[in-house]
């Protein structure tokens, strides 16, 4: 009986692909709100498996000159097109944010998209990945971006990220 059970066990866990992994990363990007009015911390989980990452961002930030906090997550799908050059292209499956504070919007909740693109750099354990993100492509969500962007200035449009992470095969 304890056969039956360990070879489908087994079975399991020598058909995962060789190259997935757990990652974990942090945007350094973020270390400027140290100079500025705002803190934002970005952060994020990921499993990656060949060719394909699923992550889930987990974001805050808030404000020092205006009353007001956001909080954002969501599942950003990227793919890597070119074998073994660290490429790589994402969408955002769904984006959620929620603000709050005496100057947060009266509809608390924002739904938007990003884009982004980067090259992933790998070391052992470890990894650097330069990207460039588009918030809001479809610009559905603009005028509460904008209330947005003046209380924390680190939330753009377009934002500029170097995150490192660390790698769990």
């Amino acid at each position: 009986m304890r056969r039956l059970l360990i070879y489908p066990i087994l079975l399991f866990f020598t058909a995962l692909p060789a190259t997935a992994s757990w990652e974990i990363g942090a945007d350094l990007r973020c270390l400027d709100s140290i100079f500025l009015g705002a803190t934002r911390i970005d952060m994020e989980v990921a499993y990656r498996w060949d060719a394909v990452r699923v992550s889930i961002p987990l974001r805050f930030s808030s404000s020092r000159t205006h009353e007001l906090m956001f909080a954002e997550t969501g599942v950003d799908v990227s793919v890597y097109p070119f074998d073994d050059y660290g490429f790589f292209i994402g969408v955002s499956m769904i984006h959620i944010g929620a603000a709050w504070g005496l100057e947060a919007p009266k509809e608390h909740g924002i739904i938007s998209s990003s884009v982004m693109a980067g090259w992933t750099f790998t070391f052992p354990w470890f990894y650097l990945e330069p990207r460039i993100s588009v918030l809001d492509v479809f610009s559905q969500e603009e005028a509460r971006l904008e209330l947005l962007s003046e209380a924390v200035p680190q939330y753009s449009k377009i934002r500029l990220s170097l995150v490192a992470g660390v790698a769990i095969p």
